[in-house]
C-alpha cells in the first residue's frame, strides 16, 4: 500500500478539490458581479447640456434618468437656486456635483441612492454674493422651522425622513431627534420613520414643530414562516408553534450548537444535554418521544431539508412546528419527531462589514474527587478489617514509605480552565437588484478535559439577483470543516475520570526520568529499577488518565458542502408564483488513531497500532412549487402545488494496522505497518424518495382561519408494493376579539385554534433495508420462500441479507389532535397561550422474532406492530412594559407536562402473551437496567427496590420468609433489598417498573431590562420528575474490584458510628451484592433547576454616531458580557443531573463566563 499524500480524505480527494475550485470561482464571481452591480449603480454615467438651470433642476434631471433621489438639507434649498450652465458627457455624479457646486457652500454625501445636499460651513463662495432682486424676493418667501420627532414615549427617533410635500427639499433628525429646514409658506411636511406610521404636519404660521410617531403595528407584527412559502402573523396562526423571541440575542450566549440554544426557549421542547463533551450535541425531543427507534427533528434551513447552519450569528428566526398538522407538510422526512425551521440572514442593500466575536473561559464544577494518599490507606485498611482479610504489606507505610506520600491529584491534572471563542465576519454588498452576503465564520472549543477540542470554520454565501420584476435567481453555498478530539469517559474501566479517580495519588504523572507515562506504581521507582519490586501487585493495572487524554494522536475531521440554486417567477398573474430549487451536498470525514507503544507500569502498551477510517456521501434535492395566495374583500385565499425528490448514497472505508518500527508521525501509514489487517468497506444506500404536495388555505374578515394539507411520500426503501404513505393535515382559529359581539378594551386578542395530521417515520428501516442480492446470474431480489419479494432462481454461490424482507412493511405513523388559547391583554403587554395535544404514534416498525424458526438463516422481518401514545400541556406566559422614556423590562415564563406510555407493545412471547423491550444500562458486574413492557413509559427502569440499610446483624437476621433470611449474607451496614414476588429470595424475579430518565414536568423562566443602552437579561431553566442511574457508585463507592483508589466519599460509609449513611459499609468482598444488584440504590432524582445564562449589554451605538461618518454608514457597536450554567441546583448526588438518565462519570457540562464584542461598518 502506498503511502497517502493527503489524510484528509483517501476517497478521491481530487473530485473534492474540483467541486471546491468550481465553487470557489463561482464565489469569486458572484462577488465581483455585486461589486460590478453596485459600482454600476454609484457610478451611472450621464450626459447633460443645460443652460441657465438652477442647481435644483440640474438635479432633477438626472432624478429622470437615474435612481437617484435629492434631498436639500435645511437652508441648502436657497444657494441651490443659483443658476448655472453644465455640459456633461458621461460623467459620474460625484464629477457632476463636483463641478456644479463648486463656488458656492454646497456639500453633498451620497447614501446607496440618495444624495444629501447641505450648506458647508467650511466652504467660502469664490465669487461675490451679489444677489438680485428675484433671490431676495425668493429668500424673503422663506422661513426657518425648527422640531423634534420623538416616539409614543418621548424618545427621540434618530435619523427620521423630513420632507417638504411635493419636493425634494428635506433633512432628517440628529441624534436627539432635532431638526431644522427652510420652507416656503402654508407648506406640508411628510415625516416618516421605518416601523412608524408616517405623518403629514401643516406648518401654517408655525416656526417650531414637534412630531410624535406611532408604531405601525401592521409592519412590525412578526411574520412566521411556516414552509414551503407559507408565511402568516403570529396572531393568525392556527396551528401549534413555537417561536424563539430574539435568536439574535441567544447567539451572544457562549454555546456550541443551535441545540443548546433553544434549551427552556421554547414549551415542549425538551433539549437534552449529552454531557458537556465539546464533540457532544444535545438531543431535542418534541412532545414526547412516539417511538422506541428514535423520531428525530428534521432541521429546514432557508426552506432545504437538512442544510447545515456553519454559524449562530447568521441565525434571523428559529421557528419550531410541533404539531402533526403544521409538520405534515413535510410528510415522513420529519421522522414524526417535529420540525425546526431555521431563516438564515440574507444580503440587504449598500455595503457594510460586520464582526461578532466572543471568547470566553470555561471551567468544570462539582467535580468528583479522589481520596490522597492517606486517606487511601485508612480506607484500605478499613475496608480488609470488614472483609476479615489481611491487608498486603505494601500498603503499612513502615515497610513502603512512598505509599503514604500524595504526589499527583489526578483529577486536578485532567480538568483544565479552557478557552471557547467564537468569531464571525460578514461582507455585504447590495443595490436594488443584486444583493449578496459573504460569511466566514471560525471557532474553536477546548473540553474541560485537557486533550479534548472542537475546532471549525465555515464559509457562507448567499446571493439574490432580481433579473427583472418577474424573475428572480438566488444561490445559496455553504462549506465547513470541523476538527475534534474527544474521550470516552462511561466505560467503568477505561474511562478518563474514573482512571484518575482508580490512580493512587501517591503515584507520580510521569516517571521520574521524565519520559513516559507513569502507572499505577506503589513503590519508590528508583528502588524498582534496582531491585525490582516487591509489592507490584498491592494496587491494580488501571491506565493513567493522562495517557488515555494525550498520549494517542487521535482526531476526527469533516468537511461538509452544501449549495442550492433557487429561481423564483413572480407575477405570472396576480398572486401566481413559481419557485423551483435544486440543492447539491457532500460530506467527508476521516478518524484516525495512532496509539504509542509505552511502557507503563501496570497496564503497558505493548505495540503501536494504527486505525483509520474515512467516508464521503453525497446527495441532492429538488423542489418545484406553484404557489397563489390572493386577497379579496374580506376573504385571503392561498394554494400550493409542490414536487420535491431526493437521492443520498454514502461510502465507507476502514483499516487497522500495527507493529511500527518508527513511530514518526510522517511514518505513521500503513505500508510502514509490520501486520495489517484486511481492509473492510461498506456502502450506504442509494436512497431515493420524491413526494406530492398540496395546500390550501382560506381567512375571513380577520376572524375564521383555516389550512389544509396533504403529502403523499414514496420511499424507495420500502417494498414496492407498499412504498408510498399519506400524511394530511388540517387547521383552525377563530378570532373571537374580532367579533361585533366582542367589545372589551381589556383584552386585545382572544382566539380559540385547532389542529389535526398525520406524519410518518421509517425509524429502523436501514438505507439498505432493500438491498439487492449478489449471485452469479447477477443482481436479483431474494427468494420468495424467505419472505422476500419475487421468486428468483439462483445459480451458484451468493450472497444475502440477514434479514428477511417483509412486503408489508410502511412507515410507523404519527397522528396528533392540539387545542390552543391564545390571550394578549393590556394593550399587548401580556400575552398568554395554552396548549393541549393528544399524540398517537402506531404501526411501530420492529421486529417479531417469536414463532420465527432459526433453520431459515435469516433475522426475523421488521413488521408494524404497536402504538405509543404522548398526551400533555404547555403553557407560556410573556409581559413586557416600559416605565418613563429610559426603562423597559420584560419577564416570561413556560412549562410543559407530558405523559408516556405504550399503549399497546405489539410483540409476543412463544406462550402468545405480550412481550417486552429489555434494554441495556450494564455496568461492569451490574446486569442490565431497562425494560419496557405495555402500559408504562419507555425505557423505564426495571429494578430491585432498596429498602434503606440493615442498622445491626439481628435486623438482618430478621428480615425471613417462613423463618428463612432473605438475605442470608447480609450484615449490619449492608442494603436491604425488597422480594417484591415474595418467594423469599433476591433474584431477577424481584425486579419492579420503578419510574424512566424522562421529565414529567420542564419549564424556565426569563427576564431583563434595559435602561439607556444597558440590557441585561437572565434565564433558568429546569426539568422536574426526571431519574437517572448513577451508575459510577459501583466503581466510586464500593471496594468490591481491585485495591483501586476511590472517591472522598466512600469515607462516608455506613460504620457502627455513622448510621445516617446511605453508603453500604466497606468491604474488601460483596456477600450481599450490594453494588453488584441492579438496585434502586443507583437510582436517583434527577431534578434540577439551573441558572442558565445571564447577558449583558451595552450599546455604544449612539456614542459611536456622533461621528456623522459613522451616522451616515449606519454603524454600530456593542459589547457584552454572558455567563452560561452558573449553578445548578438538584438533589442529584453526581456531577451533573443531565445525563439522559445514565451515569458512569459523563463528562460534565461546564460553567463558561465570556466577553464579546458586535461591530457593523
Amino acid at each position: 500500500m502506498n503511502k497517502s499524500t493527503n489524510e484528509a480524505n483517501p476517497l478521491k480527494f481530487t473530485n473534492f478539490i474540483k467541486i471546491m475550485k468550481l465553487t470557489l470561482f463561482f464565489l469569486f464571481f458572484s462577488i465581483l458581479l455585486s461589486q460590478a452591480t453596485n459600482t454600476f449603480s454609484q457610478e451611472t454615467e450621464f450626459t447633460l447640456h443645460l443652460k441657465s438651470a438652477t442647481i435644483k433642476e440640474v438635479c432633477k434631471e438626472m432624478e429622470k434618468s437615474s435612481n437617484y433621489r435629492f434631498i436639500f438639507e435645511g437652508n441648502a434649498n436657497r444657494a441651490a437656486n443659483k443658476k448655472v450652465d453644465l455640459s456633461a458627457n458621461s460623467q459620474n455624479i460625484e464629477e457632476i456635483l463636483d463641478e456644479l457646486l463648486s463656488g458656492t457652500d454646497l456639500s453633498y454625501r451620497v447614501l446607496d441612492n440618495q444624495v444629501v445636499v447641505y450648506r458647508d460651513r467650511e466652504k467660502r463662495e469664490v465669487k461675490g454674493v451679489n444677489r438680485s432682486v428675484t433671490t431676495q424676493t425668493a429668500q424673503q418667501q422663506k422661513k426657518q422651522i425648527t422640531g423634534r420627532v420623538v416616539d409614543a414615549q418621548g424618545i427621540p427617533v434618530i435619523g427620521a425622513n423630513i420632507l417638504e410635500k411635493g419636493t425634494s427639499n428635506g433633512t432628517v433628525t440628529d441624534m436627539d431627534g432635532y431638526f431644522s429646514l427652510s420652507v416656503g409658506d402654508n407648506v406640508v411636511l411628510h415625516i416618516s420613520y421605518i416601523g412608524y406610521i408616517t405623518q403629514e404636519v401643516a406648518v401654517g404660521n408655525r416656526t417650531n414643530i414637534n412630531v410624535q410617531l406611532e408604531e405601525d403595528t401592521q409592519r412590525l407584527e412578526e411574520v412566521i414562516v411556516l414552509g414551503y412559502g407559507l408565511a402568516t402573523k403570529r396572531k393568525d396562526l392556527s396551528a401549534s408553534v413555537g417561536i424563539v423571541a430574539d435568536p439574535e440575542s441567544l447567539a451572544m450566549r457562549p454555546v456550541t450548537s443551535t441545540q443548546s440554544m433553544l434549551q427552556g426557549q421554547i414549551p415542549g421542547v425538551t433539549v437534552q444535554a449529552n454531557g458537556g463533551s465539546p464533540t457532544s450535541t444535545p438531543n431535542i425531543v418534541i412532545r414526547g418521544q412516539g417511538s422506541q427507534n428514535g423520531d428525530g427533528v428534521l432541521w429546514v434551513v432557508d426552506g432545504v431539508p437538512g442544510a447545515p447552519i456553519n454559524s449562530l450569528a447568521d441565525i434571523e428566526s428559529i421557528v419550531v412546528l410541533k404539531d402533526a398538522a403544521s409538520a405534515a407538510i413535510y410528510g415522513a422526512q420529519s421522522g414524526a419527531g417535529g420540525v425546526i425551521i431555521v431563516t438564515t440572514k440574507k444580503g440587504q442593500k449598500g455595503v457594510s462589514v460586520s464582526y461578532d466575536g466572543l471568547m470566553g473561559v470555561r471551567t468544570a464544577t462539582n467535580v468528583v474527587q479522589s481520596l490522597n494518599a492517606e486517606q487511601q490507606i485508612k480506607m484500605r485498611q478499613l475496608s480488609s478489617a470488614n472483609s476479615g482479610v489481611g491487608l498486603d504489606a505494601g500498603w503499612d507505610v513502615n515497610l513502603n514509605p512512598y505509599i503514604g506520600v500524595t504526589r499527583t491529584n489526578w483529577i486536578d491534572e485532567i480538568f483544565r480552565s479552557a478557552l471557547y471563542h467564537r468569531h464571525n465576519v460578514v461582507l455585504n454588498s447590495g443595490t436594488d437588484t443584486f444583493k449578496n452576503r459573504v460569511g466566514f465564520s471560525a471557532s474553536k472549543d477546548d473540553g474541560v478535559l485537557v486533550g479534548t477540542y472542537n475546532k471549525s470554520m465555515g464559509i457562507n454565501y448567499r446571493g439574490d439577483l432580481q433579473i427583472n420584476k418577474w424573475v428572480k435567481i438566488t444561490e445559496d453555498f455553504r462549506f465547513g470543516q470541523s476538527d475534534d478530539r474527544g474521550v470516552d469517559t462511561d466505560s467503568g474501566y477505561s474511562g478518563a475520570i474514573i482512571s484518575a479517580i482508580y490512580m493512587p495519588q501517591s503515584a507520580d504523572k510521569h516517571y521520574y526520568t521524565g519520559s513516559g507515562f507513569g502507572g499505577v506504581t506503589t513503590e519508590d521507582p528508583e528502588y524498582i529499577a534496582k531491585y525490582g519490586s516487591n509489592y507490584a501487585s498491592i494496587h491494580g493495572d488501571v491506565i493513567n488518565p493522562l495517557r488515555i487524554l494525550t498520549a494517542d494522536d487521535r482526531y476526527n475531521r469533516n468537511n461538509s458542502f452544501f449549495t442550492t440554486t433557487g429561481m423564483e417567477i413572480g407575477n405570472i398573474v396576480t398572486g401566481l408564483k413559481f419557485n423551483s430549487k435544486f440543492s447539491f451536498y457532500t460530506n467527508s470525514g476521516f478518524y484516525k488513531n495512532f496509539s504509542h507503544m509505552i511502557t507503563e507500569v501496570g497496564k503497558p502498551n505493548a505495540s503501536n497500532s494504527l486505525e483509520y477510517s474515512t467516508y464521503r456521501n453525497q446527495g441532492w434535492k429538488t423542489e418545484n412549487t406553484l404557489t397563489f395566495d390572493r386577497t379579496f374583500d374580506k376573504h385571503t385565499v392561498g394554494a400550493l402545488l409542490s414536487t420535491t425528490s431526493d437521492y443520498y448514497s454514502q461510502r465507507g472505508f476502514s483499516a487497522t494496522g500495527s507493529t511500527f518500527a518508527d513511530e514518526s508521525k510522517n511514518l505513521q501509514y500503513f505500508n510502514f505497518a509490520e501486520a495489517w489487517n484486511k481492509p473492510s468497506d461498506y456502502m450506504t444506500g442509494p436512497d431515493a424518495n420524491v413526494a406530492l404536495i398540496s395546500r390550501i388555505s382560506y381567512s375571513f374578515d380577520d376572524r375564521y382561519f383555516m389550512t389544509a394539507s396533504w403529502r403523499r411520500d414514496y420511499a424507495g426503501r420500502l417494498p414496492d408494493a407498499n412504498n408510498y404513505g399519506d400524511f394530511p393535515a388540517i387547521t383552525a382559529a377563530w378570532k373571537i376579539s374580532n367579533e361585533a359581539f366582542f367589545n372589551s378594551e381589556l383584552i386585545n386578542l382572544l382566539k380559540v385554534r385547532g389542529s389535526f395530521g398525520r406524519v410518518g417515520n421509517l425509524g429502523s428501516v436501514g438505507y439498505n433495508y432493500k438491498s439487492q442480492t449478489l449471485s452469479s446470474a447477477g443482481w436479483n431480489n431474494q427468494s420468495q420462500q424467505y419472505g422476500f419479494e419475487s421468486d428468483a432462481g439462483y445459480t451458484g454461490t451468493f450472497y444475502y441479507n440477514g434479514k428477511a424482507l417483509n412486503p408489508k412493511l410502511t412507515w410507523e405513523t404519527s397522528e396528533q389532535f392540539d387545542a390552543g388559547l391564545d390571550i394578549d391583554m393590556f394593550a399587548n403587554r401580556l400575552s398568554i397561550s395554552f396548549d393541549f395535544y393528544n399524540k398517537r404514534t402506531y404501526n411501530l416498525i420492529q421486529s417479531q422474532s417469536s414463532g420465527w424458526p432459526a433453520s431459515i438463516g435469516v433475522s426475523p422481518m421488521l413488521v408494524n406492530l404497536g402504538e405509543i401514545m404522548n398526551r400533555g400541556f404547555e403553557a407560556q406566559f410573556g409581559w413586557k412594559d416600559r416605565i418613563g422614556k429610559e426603562w423597559s423590562y420584560f419577564l416570561s415564563a413556560n412549562a410543559a407536562y407530558n405523559k408516556n406510555w405504550v399503549a399497546d407493545i405489539g410483540v409476543t412471547t412463544g406462550d402468545g402473551s405480550k412481550g417486552v423491550w429489555t434494554g441495556g444500562g450494564a455496568y461492569r458486574q451490574v446486569p442490565y437496567i431497562y425494560q419496557t413492557k405495555e402500559g408504562g413509559p419507555l425505557n423505564q427502569f426495571y429494578m430491585i427496590k432498596y429498602l434503606g440499610i440493615f442498622q445491626s446483624d439481628a435486623e438482618a437476621q430478621a428480615y425471613t420468609k417462613d423463618g428463612v433470611m432473605i438475605q442470608p449474607n447480609a450484615k449490619a451496614g449492608d442494603l436491604k433489598f425488597e422480594d417484591y414476588n415474595g418467594d423469599g429470595k433476591i433474584d431477577a424475579l424481584d425486579r419492579q417498573y420503578v419510574g424512566n430518565a424522562t421529565p414529567d414536568w420542564t419549564y424556565a423562566f426569563s427576564g431583563g431590562f434595559s435602561w439607556k443602552d444597558l440590557t441585561l437579561s437572565l434565564m433558568l431553566q429546569g426539568v422536574q420528575g426526571a431519574q437517572a442511574a448513577y451508575m459510577a457508585k459501583y466503581s466510586l463507592l464500593g471496594d468490591v474490584e481491585g485495591n483501586f483508589n476511590r472517591s472522598v466519599d466512600i469515607l462516608d460509609a455506613w460504620s457502627p458510628t455513622n448510621t445516617d449513611s446511605k453508603i453500604p459499609r466497606l468491604s474488601r468482598s460483596d456477600p450481599n451484592g450490594n453494588f453488584t444488584t441492579p438496585s434502586t440504590w443507583y437510582l436517583e432524582d434527577a431534578s434540577y433547576l439551573r441558572f442558565k445564562n445571564i447577558t449583558v449589554t451595552y450599546d455604544l451605538t449612539r456614542m459611536m454616531r456622533k461621528c456623522s461618518h459613522f451616522l451616515d454608514r449606519g454603524s454600530s457597536l456593542s459589547v457584552y458580557f454572558s455567563g452560561e450554567n452558573l449553578f445548578t441546583i438538584t438533589p442529584y448526588s453526581g456531577m451533573d443531573p443531565e445525563t439522559g438518565g445514565w451515569d458512569a462519570l459523563k463528562y460534565p457540562v461546564s460553567r463558561v463566563l465570556s466577553l464579546g464584542v458586535k461591530l457593523t461598518y
